[in-house]
């Protein structure tokens, strides 16, 4: 097969994006990205449009930068701990150039819809502002996970007559100059939104209908990513593999333990309180700095959730309190997943009439119809870095459609996807807080991508003859990779005859670790230092 004859539209130039472009390209196929924005990064390039998602001016990581980096492309090291929105995207953008990726990249290109064609050959995209579509043999969703905006249903909404938006629309807090202002949600978002208010807005509600761990980025003088490394994080997935119920209770604890050191006891008025049910599922988290102390300021209030519209700007509560002279309500709700763009080549199945029906996706990537000539990137919830996971899924795309991996006959796969759907089922209807439609099961996802990619790393740290091999000959350098920072430059390390390897990589990983034990060192100094102070 002559690969640069296949023709393949990525669409998306996000961090997914780029490393579909990147992957497929190094296979030899001729690759054409369209993304609906003037430049690379996704969410994390800032937006004026309000009905495109983007960060806010004032956004940083949640992991630090020792985690962040693409697999063969080291982020600067003058960044700092945590990276601020402007300084990724920019990191984004010099990946893209420095693999002159931005030379496939078509920018301002709407895709509106798929088709596929008459003869059953090629997949038409139809694009905004174009008469005709153009065909592709393959396509490759990368458009993300944050487009269609969910709103909680308000009784009497309509009466509100002050400013009502979804947090996709909010951008700068400026623009609730001395507003009184409601923020609805209890993830990442309204967190940060409610920071950025603070000096702002006259008063900040945060309106939420449970609770959920805040948790900061630093914990007395410790990154909160810090322990996460390769070995940690590979047992947690087996235990959840093997012995889901004992995972959930340990998870459960470990996190309640982790709110108390970092915040000692919380007042149980605000509706925050940790309980272990939270670490079911991934919107149980809220990563932030600055909330509690907020709180405890009384900067921020927390309150119940919104009820029903009283009047033009009055709002009832779930516990009955009434808010008035209300100016803004800011919907920090999050978005659906969807696949509305891929549907032409989705089959669906309804396992719960209280469920939505899922996609029949194999690992939550191909469509058990069409695995050779489709794949999705975005419909992927791993409790990892969520770039890192979807380069090593792209890697895997790469691999498969090039033939140096194989997928299983149609039936194979169905029959996984209807073991995953079964599980997801049992977890989206038997906790207090509900679960994304897209989460995988991560044991299993996390070994399919890394041996479909053929990153080689299951191998040589696992307890196979390999591993073994790997650890005798080298055992300190096995501790280093293993119990090391979780680095994505692990992922280029060993040389497999599938993806890429980079002879950089080993240097990476050791200078990505150096760097970690300095930094660990500075923020213990720091905490002391503020200790004392």
């Amino acid at each position: 097969m002559d690969k640069s004859n296949v023709h393949i539209a990525v669409i998306g130039a996000g961090p997914a994006g780029l490393a579909a472009i990147k992957s497929l390209v190094e296979e030899g196929f001729d690759v054409t990205c369209f993304d609906n924005r003037d430049a690379a990064g996704g969410v994390w390039t800032f937006s004026e449009d309000p009905t495109i998602t983007s960060v806010t001016g004032y956004t940083r990581t949640q992991l630090s930068k020792f985690l962040l980096s693409y697999s063969d492309f080291p982020i600067p090291e003058d960044y700092p701990r945590h990276v601020s929105a402007a300084q990724l995207s920019a990191y984004y953008q010099s990946y893209a150039k420095a693999f002159s990726l931005d030379k496939k990249i078509r920018y301002n290109s709407t895709v509106l819809s798929i088709s596929r064609s008459p003869d059953d050959v090629k997949w038409l995209l139809y694009f905004k502002g174009e008469p005709e579509p153009r065909a592709f043999d393959k396509v490759v969703f990368a458009h993300g996970s944050e487009h269609v905006r969910k709103y909680p249903f308000i009784e009497n909404q309509d009466a509100f007559e002050a400013i009502f938006i979804h947090g996709q629309e909010y951008k700068r807090p400026g623009a609730f100059k001395d507003m009184n202002v409601i923020v609805m949600g209890q993830g990442n978002s309204a967190g940060d939104c409610v920071n950025e208010l603070v000096g702002h807005a006259s008063n900040i509600y945060l309106a939420h209908s449970r609770g959920t761990f805040i948790i900061p980025r630093m914990i007395r003088g410790a990154r909160l990513d810090a322990s996460g490394s390769w070995m940690f994080t590979r047992f947690g997935f087996w235990l959840g593999h093997m012995l889901p119920d004992l995972q959930n209770y340990l998870m459960g604890n470990f996190f309640v333990d982790l709110v108390k050191k970092a915040w000692g006891k919380l007042d149980s008025s605000w509706g925050f309180d940790p309980h272990r049910s939270f670490a079911q599922a991934v919107s149980g988290m809220m990563i932030n700095d600055s909330l509690i102390p907020a709180f405890r300021a009384g900067t921020v209030k927390p309150t119940a959730a919104i009820k029903k519209i009283l009047g033009p700007r009055t709002v009832e509560l779930t516990d009955g309190t009434v808010l008035e002279h209300v100016d803004a309500i800011i919907a920090c709700t999050g978005y659906a997943v969807s696949l509305e763009l891929a549907r032409p080549a989705l089959s669906y199945n309804q396992t719960h009439p209280q469920l939505d029906p899922f996609p029949d996706l194999y690992f939550n990537i191909f469509p058990v119809d069409h695995a050779d000539s489709i794949a999705c990137l975005g419909y992927t919830i791993v409790l990892e870095n969520a770039a890192t996971a979807r380069e090593v899924a792209a890697m895997a795309v790469a691999q498969a459609w090039a033939g140096k991996s194989a997928l299983p006959p149609r039936a194979t796969m169905l029959t996984q996807v209807r073991r995953h759907q079964a599980w997801l089922t049992k977890q989206c209807t038997k906790g207090p807080i509900a679960q994304h439609n897209a989460l995988t099961m991560q044991y299993e996802w996390f070994r399919f991508v890394n041996d479909t990619a053929g990153t080689g790393i299951y191998e040589h740290f696992g307890w196979g003859w390999t591993g073994w091999r790997f650890y005798l000959t080298n055992p300190s350098l096995y501790y280093k990779l293993v119990y090391g920072v979780n680095t994505p430059h692990m992922l280029r390390l060993f040389e497999t005859g599938k993806r890429k390897a980079w002879d950089g990589a080993l240097e990476a990983v050791l200078r990505t670790n150096e760097m970690s034990a300095a930094d660990l060192k500075q923020s213990k100094l720091e905490a002391e230092k503020a200790k004392q102070e």
